[in-house]
């Protein structure tokens, strides 16, 4: 529930935030990228490693074409940070010395690269190129932090929702990444994590610098970024930079993708079911296989509104599944409705014979007469269904039913680049998230579990994320960067009997209160059997 609180805190609150959002300054002389961006460096020199003054060093990200022009210090230094993540090459010239060339220099985010570079001694107009970008060793940082692109992202098996957060397994310290809620109020399917032994919900990622967390259940990441939207996701486990605060176990930095100065795009569908599957080792041979539909599906599409300046990236992901799966319940028989006990070993007395327990007489033939069965009792067991399954004890798990989770969602994401100079960029996102998920219960508005592995109801699930981004080079070691993001969850989930009054029906008083959220089949529990009622949890609603 949303908690209204005082307003003028809330109001002094959401202002500091939005200053200190926008008001990022940084002044150094070699200064450090902020998360969302990465870093490059190197040093100039000769043969002889004398360092070379007042080199020109332009890096050009290839598939964008946005350029960074500087000069190397009295020490032969150059830096460029706040470096949105792409592939860069990097051109070095010195008056006296052949031009000099690097292609294919992969920034991520929250790194730093270091790119060395020697020039030869010759004409200006003479350029070496060298291809490749060698891995090495990081030494300008101290975090410990993992990479996952792209390509991996859409070349290695995700798993049964193609979530990227499956290659988190693939970090050291990393435990095995799990669903940890149900399909009704987590549609997203985020998967949780303990990272180095810390706790789960201290895992904070970012999406586009600004920070995503299920406010319900902290130990999601509240927006799951489609797979086939995510650029690069920088893992940090160890040593992190100081804004990369309010993380405990790991800060997880996830780039989506932008628009390049070519068209490009994507186009995917992905199917699972029944009959591509092995039978469970259980189920007796020649019967059906229980329903299990899973069809994930969708595209992207990013290119150029004005090359080299203003770009546009869109892509939609759609789920549709649907899961069944077997399940025994226990529900009274024939006889047992109508007050025939005779097959049960336990003798059912006369409560209006004897003194206190004393002295009481048993039913004869351990039968109840269908005059003394209360009214009320019998309006309640006709929310039982009879028995259709015969097994070893028809007492019990004589009532079989099959179905499961229901998911039906989709995401639309965009994103849109601006290079207004070599010295300023900025960006908007913005991503949406709508589901229906959930399941029925075994005895419809009678309530009782969900059928097997699903909840008895659905939830109606809107998650939208927007981010403004914005960074400005004031000089060569002072400059202003900025996010501000903003994240709601609207979500509401009603049991399968919502809205009716069942104490009015049943003449049960106070059993249902003027609220429609205090409507519904009450909770009974009756010894041995499978009970009536939903979760306590249900219904509920929120915005956060």
């Amino acid at each position: 529930m949303k908690d209204l609180g005082n307003s003028s805190n809330r109001l002094r609150g959401a202002v500091l935030a939005i200053l200190a959002g926008l008001s990022c300054m940084v002044a150094a002389p070699y200064a450090q990228a902020q998360v969302l961006y990465g870093s490059l460096i190197g040093t100039v020199s000769d043969p002889s490693a004398s360092v070379i003054p007042s080199a020109t060093v332009t890096v050009t990200e290839k598939n964008t074409g946005i350029k960074r022009e500087g000069t190397s210090d009295g020490g032969g230094r150059y830096s460029f940070v706040n470096v949105m993540p792409g592939v860069y090459n990097i051109k070095v010239t010195a008056k006296g010395f052949k031009g000099f060339t690097k292609t294919d220099i992969t920034v991520t985010p929250s790194s730093i690269g270091r790119e060395d570079i020697t020039l030869e001694v010759g004409q200006m107009t003479e350029t070496i190129t060298v291809s490749g970008n060698a891995v090495e060793l990081q030494t300008d940082k101290a975090d410990t932090h993992s990479v996952i692109d792209s390509k991996a992202i859409t070349s290695l098996p995700l798993g049964g929702y193609r979530n990227y957060q499956t290659l988190i397994n693939l970090v050291p310290g990393a435990t095995p990444a799990a669903l940890q809620n149900s399909i009704t109020d987590t549609p997203g399917r985020a998967l949780a994590t303990n990272v180095n032994g810390g706790n789960a919900q201290t895992n904070i990622t970012r999406i586009d610098g600004a920070t995503s967390v299920n406010v319900w259940l902290p130990h999601h990441v509240g927006y799951v970024t489609p797979e086939e939207n995510v650029e690069v996701v920088n893992i940090t486990t160890g040593a992190g930079d100081a804004e990369q605060g309010m993380a405990g176990s790991s800060a997880i930095t996830l780039v989506t993708k932008s628009g390049t100065n070519a068209i490009h795009g994507s186009a995917f569908e992905f199917h699972d079911d029944q009959h591509l599957k092995a039978r469970n080792f259980f189920q007796a041979a020649g019967t059906a296989k229980p329903l299990s539909i899973f069809n994930n599906f969708g595209g992207t599409i990013g290119g150029p509104v004005m090359k080299n300046k203003l770009f546009y990236f869109l892509s939609f992901d759609g789920t549709r599944q649907r899961q069944a799966g077997p399940g025994f319940y226990t529900v009274p028989t024939a006889p047992l409705r109508t007050g025939d006990f005779s097959a049960v070993s336990t003798l059912i007395y006369d409560p209006t014979t004897g003194t206190n327990g004393v002295g009481r007489q048993a039913f004869a033939g351990n039968k109840i007469p269908l005059s003394r069965i209360d009214p009320i009792a019998n309006k309640i067991q006709a929310y039982y269904p009879g028995t259709n399954y015969v097994g070893p004890n028809v007492q019990a798990n004589n009532y079989f039913a099959s179905g499961g989770p229901t998911l039906n969602r989709n995401y639309f994401d965009a994103k849109g680049n601006y290079t207004q100079s070599s010295k300023q960029t900025m960006f908007a996102k913005y991503g949406r998230m709508w589901a229906t998920s959930g399941g029925k219960a075994v005895f419809g508005v009678g309530g009782g579990p969900g059928l097997p592995g699903s909840d008895p109801g659905l939830g109606d699930t809107l998650i939208q994320v927007a981010t403004i981004g914005h960074t400005r080079t004031l000089s060569p070691n002072l400059l202003l960067d900025g996010v501000l993001g903003y994240q709601r969850q609207d979500q509401s989930v009603l049991p399968n009997d919502y809205g009716t009054n069942y104490g009015t029906q049943f003449g049960i008083p106070n059993t249902n209160g003027p609220d429609p959220r205090q409507s519904g089949f009450p909770n009974i529990g009756i010894s041995g059997y499978t009970g009536f009622g939903v979760p306590n949890w249900m219904p509920v609603t929120r915005i956060e």
